[in-house]
């Protein structure tokens, strides 16, 4: 047998060797991201932070636009399946809300850049745009429709007043991510350059008790 193995041996080291490339770049990017406080990095940037050339960005996602979308596409993954987990728990309304409410604000703060890059996506001029559509499917969709669920068992089971569940989304989701969206404004009322585990914590049971308690009957 030569040392190079089986042909399907080979193929498997190419396929890890691959994904091992992506997951280097994403995880460039991200780290970049959080750094930096802003999405507008450059390919040049990233592919440094990884410590490949930039080409290898590329070939991988075929352009920086490319390899925003397998980004957001990652980082929303986990939250969607936890929300499918918890839309299944036999728990009440307000349980849920309060335990999702909280689980927003814990992947904005895992990934503060998250919001921004949501929202490159999510422009009224790109609808048309593949990565629009694509998280917009994957991960704004099941987002409106589990929120608009725990807000209908909610007032079913007497919990929530009679709130308009599009008011809520907004609202829900406003708490949650403007605190991520501005690091003068944080450092100016906090003193901190960005929100950290304990703020993050902290501010997740304020956020959620404060939404309970608005929309509680």
């Amino acid at each position: 047998m030569s040392k190079t193995g089986t042909p399907e041996k080979a193929e498997l080291v190419d396929a890890v060797a691959e994904r091992s490339g992506r997951e280097m770049l994403l995880e460039a990017a991200g780290e970049l991201m959080s750094e930096l406080g802003t999405i507008d990095v450059s390919l040049h940037q990233i592919a440094k932070r990884a410590g490949v050339t930039a080409p290898l960005v590329k070939y991988h996602f075929g352009s920086k636009d490319g390899l925003l979308l397998a980004l957001a596409q990652r980082d929303t993954a986990q939250s969607i399946r936890q929300l499918t987990e918890l839309m299944a728990m036999d728990i009440d309304p307000a349980s849920k809300l309060r335990i999702h409410i909280q689980g927003i604000i814990r992947t904005y703060s895992r990934y503060p850049y998250l919001n921004r890059l949501l929202e490159n996506f999510l422009r009224e001029s790109d609808t048309d745009r593949d990565g629009t559509r694509s998280i917009w499917s994957s991960f704004m969709l099941p987002l409106i429709e589990a929120q608009k669920q725990i807000i209908s068992d909610g007032i079913a089971a007497g919990q929530f007043r009679s709130v308009d569940s599009k008011y809520a989304y907004f609202l829900i989701n406003g708490a949650c991510q403007y605190i991520f969206s501005t690091r003068i404004t944080v450092r100016e009322l906090v003193g901190e350059t960005k929100v950290g585990q304990e703020l993050a914590r902290e501010y997740a049971a304020f956020a959620a008790e404060t939404v309970l308690r608005g929309i509680a009957k």
